[in-house]
């Protein structure tokens, strides 16, 4: 493997093994070179033998080679060595970040191995063979990173594993898919444990390292809780969503860190995925990600994807650090865009009727729609998208009539474009609600396109529409588009409120498990990707039983502004609004939150907005004057929702406590701090030291208390506003601070 740097280079370090597929009692050693002069031999390395370390002086060279040599007296070598590289320092003293490593001018071969994937093939490891396999690497240059397509191709069955990664230029980040295709004229051999995540962690110190993450949703208090977990030798952590939607339960994302710094890892794969985190001895862990079930062969001709990986590497003593170090990567290069803008969570309101009284889905029909539509604009709230959820369909609306995409015309006799065309009128987008991979029985599709729905006993009448079938994609790709053009919609709401797992599951061959979903993930997307091609101003919300599907490769389409169904239940408790908020804004920047009901006072609504917010009709004065106020607040705080965010206060749901966050815009030298003094919490002062501040810089700040008004300003030197104390005087009381730096 050969190194070409941008600079002269002073000292390599790093940690060498022998690779864990080779045989017991092989062995191999490590040698540098330089212009074909050996300047490094490491003692011999042997099988199952921990990590060691290596420094090796590049004299002042630019290019060097990494090789294998077979040891003296040794029966057999081990082919592959795993390469940890702890630092790579030039003579000028910088030392080169991640991106550089892997993306510098000449270093497609250090690229080439850092794609750290794994399968079985006819139960060998295929790591232990790879290196016969041809090998192909194509770089490309594009705004924002540079492309390595590197393929590897076995001679004998013309299997090729191709990894397409990105190494991104202004961030310590690599993100890759792994592509598997069968480019001979027989079934390949049996492909099992396909991992496009198998890495080996050297841990820089020793001692043990922490694994941070989050819950997913499970329509429970819980929701999206973060959570710690230090690991400590041997300890053994397996994470899986439920069902196959990929943040039941779990999301897909994890923060490693070790003293100094640490790996955050983005997991795309809207299925079902596993990860598995092993520290398997001192100072040396493993990490495996894939899709949880692989065991099929490839007909010829056949290709099929893995789930997506993103990795960054942080420094510091804060997780935090590489949270928004994500946050970062996710803004600049994957979250959607609308007219080269991001899609931001948008300010909206409920479709319920404002008659007063308890609604269902169901009670909505052109009229009181229609007249929604106009008490929002008579009241001038600032309302950017009307939101008409489930219930417009015919026979039997919500929740029989799934699987029937045309309007009731009992309940609006004139389709659903005039409804859209009002709400344009007073300058909002229409928001429309479909369920397209569910089936009900005796509906449109299940009657119409039988052959197109996937079937469980367990499931009773509700089917799977066979996203995975080309023919049905296209058809369903066709009538949404359809609907979307006839109606005017500028938000598509795809909900999903089926699990999927057992249907894929049932639909498998046993030496095919893993296809069925690996096809429906790829029409899943396919759709996804068609819509927004077709109409660029779209934007997709995507909803499962609330935010059960939230990984990498959503992200990269949708945004998510339901994000727990606990909503459902009533009024949401604003304790756990705010630990749903600190969950997901490490990870998820484009999130939204609902109110709950129309009786939302200060602090509800500041623990469940965030950049956009979902209310109801209000039904008093006082309700459209907060409800007014509240949405004015939201839009001044919005362009500070794309900064860094940091929690102050370590987020729990204990109704005693504190919970205060930040966001800071460094480049515009702007933030806003939200404190919560929850219901039975005694403490009426409290003190959180604010991050990102200049010491010696001025800072005009400005706060508000339980209420929109601005309760007082003052100008503040960073330090002072650093440690500024935050006074509540009564419990379920909430304080905003906004600062900005000034120029003086």
């Amino acid at each position: 493997m050969s190194l070409r740097l941008p600079e002269t280079g002073s000292r390599l370090e790093a940690f060498v093994q022998v690779n864990r597929g080779a045989a017991p009692g092989s062995g191999a050693i490590l040698v540098v070179q330089v212009n074909g002069l050996e300047i490094f031999r490491s003692e011999v390395l042997d099988a199952g033998q921990p990590p060691i370390p290596i420094q090796v002086d590049l004299k002042k060279t630019r290019e060097f080679s990494l090789s294998v040599a077979r040891p003296a007296g040794k029966l057999q070598a081990a082919d592959i060595l795993d390469f940890s590289l702890s630092k790579l320092t030039l003579t000028n003293g910088r030392v080169l970040s991640l991106g550089e490593i892997f993306g510098g001018p000449g270093l497609t071969e250090l690229s080439a191995a850092a794609a750290p994937f794994s399968f079985q093939y006819e139960g060998r490891d295929v790591r232990t063979e790879i290196d016969s396999w041809q090998r192909l690497v194509r770089v490309t240059e594009e705004t924002g990173w540079t492309r390595y397509e590197i393929s590897y191709t076995d001679p004998a069955t013309q299997l090729e594993a191709r990894c397409d990664v990105k190494v991104f230029k202004d961030f310590p980040a690599v993100n890759w898919v792994l592509r598997l295709t069968n480019h001979g004229s027989a079934d390949t051999p049996l492909l099992e444990n396909i991992l496009p995540l198998d890495l080996n962690l050297v841990i820089p110190e020793e001692g043990d390292f922490i694994l941070h993450h989050s819950n997913g949703s499970t329509m429970r208090t819980s929701d999206f809780l973060p959570i710690e977990r230090p690991i400590g030798a041997n300890d053994r952590i397996v994470l899986a969503p439920n069902g196959g939607r990929s943040s039941d339960s779990v999301l897909p994302f994890f923060n490693l860190q070790w003293r100094d710094g640490g790996m955050v890892g983005a997991i795309g794969w809207t299925g079902q995925w596993s990860m598995c985190l092993q520290n398997d001895r001192q100072r040396c862990a493993s990490l495996q990600v894939g899709q949880q079930t692989t065991r099929l062969k490839l007909h010829p001709g056949e290709s099929i994807r893995t789930p997506s990986i993103a990795l960054v590497l942080w420094q510091g003593d804060s997780a935090v650090s590489g949270s928004n170090l994500l946050r970062r990567l996710l803004l600049a290069h994957v979250v959607p865009r609308i007219d080269e803008k991001i899609a931001m969570p948008p300010v909206s309101m409920w479709q319920l009727s404002i008659v007063g009284g308890n609604q269902t889905l169901n009670d909505v029909n052109e009229k009181n729609q229609l007249a929604a539509i106009e008490c929002i604009a008579d009241n001038r709230f600032g309302v950017e998208v009307f939101w008409l959820d489930a219930g417009w369909m015919a026979g039997g609306g919500w929740w029989g009539g799934v699987g029937n995409w045309t309007a009731d015309k009992n309940k609006f006799p004139n389709g659903l474009k005039q409804v859209a065309d009002a709400a344009n009128k007073h300058g909002m987008q229409f928001l429309l609600w479909f369920e397209p991979e569910r089936v009900i029985a005796k509906t449109q599709v299940a009657e119409e396109h039988p052959e197109w729905v996937m079937h469980n006993a367990a499931f009773g009448n509700q089917g799977l529409f066979a996203l995975g079938n080309p023919d049905a994609r296209r058809w369903m790709t066709q009538l949404l588009s359809d609907r979307i053009r006839e109606w005017n919609i500028g938000i598509l709401r795809h909900d999903f409120n089926i699990t999927p797992l057992p249907f894929w599951k049932q639909a498998d061959k046993p030496d095919r498990q893993g296809i069925t979903e690996i096809r429906y993930i790829e029409g899943l997307y396919a759709m996804w990707d068609e819509l927004r091609r077709r109409f660029p101003l779209l934007a997709i919300d995507c909803c499962a039983s609330g935010g059960r599907r939230i990984d990498l490769e959503s992200i990269q389409r949708c945004f998510y502004l339901w994000r727990s169904d606990i909503m459902c239940l009533g009024q949401p408790n604003a304790t756990d609004c705010q630990a749903e908020s600190a969950g997901l804004n490490r990870c998820v920047p484009t999130n939204g939150g609902a109110t709950g009901n129309a009786n939302v006072d200060v602090y509800d609504f500041r623990s469940s907005a965030t950049a956009g917010a979902i209310l109801y009709i209000p039904q008093t004065p006082q309700q459209v004057l907060l409800i007014r106020e509240a949405i004015a607040e939201l839009k001044m705080l919005r362009p500070l929702y794309l900064g860094d965010y940091y929690p102050l206060t370590r987020t729990g749901i204990d109704n005693t406590q504190w919970e205060a966050w930040q966001f800071d815009r460094p480049e515009m030298g702007m933030g806003f701090v939200m404190y919560f003094r929850r219901p039975k919490c005694a403490q009426t002062l409290a003190r959180f030291d604010l991050k990102n501040l200049i010491p010696d810089a001025l800072y005009q700040v400005a706060w508000k208390g339980s209420t929109y008004r601005f309760a007082g300003t003052r100008v503040m030197t960073g330090r002072e506003l650093t440690h500024f104390p935050a006074f509540i005087k009564e419990p379920r009381g909430t304080r905003l601070l906004i600062y900005r730096r000034t120029r003086s």
